[in-house]
């Protein structure tokens, strides 16, 4: 596959809106398929950071796309909340406070997707 130079305006651009989408596809597909987020960051460093699309973009473009990724990053937490695992069960936000709670048997907290167990 030929490699990408960037060197003219309309090529960048393009490379511009290629990237862009390939991010929206990374994203909808983590929202899809309850992708960890060690997952998508692998995806965007294999298939944007790395290619000749991104590298040869001038640094304003390549700041631009960063914070388009911050941003669909911002955007995942609306799939996700923080919740947590408590004396071997899932309970979600609800963890069990009162005078019984011992905070030793929280085993996990973190973002889970909604309606799920899997953890973000």
């Amino acid at each position: 596959m030929k490699e990408t130079k960037n060197s003219t305006w309309n090529q960048k651009l393009y490379s511009n809106s290629i990237l862009k989408n390939t991010i929206n596809g990374i994203f909808r597909s983590a929202r899809e398929n309850k992708t960890s987020h060690s997952d998508i960051l692998k995806s965007i460093k294999e298939r944007v950071y790395t290619t000749a699309k991104y590298t040869t973009l001038p640094k304003y473009m390549q700041s631009a796309i960063n914070g388009y990724i911050e941003a669909n990053c911002q955007i995942m937490y609306e799939h996700v909340y923080f919740a947590h695992w408590y004396d071997g069960k899932f309970v979600g936000k609800d963890l069990p406070y009162g005078s019984s709670f011992k905070q030793e048997l929280i085993e996990k907290s973190a973002y889970v997707y909604k309606g799920t167990e899997i953890a973000y």
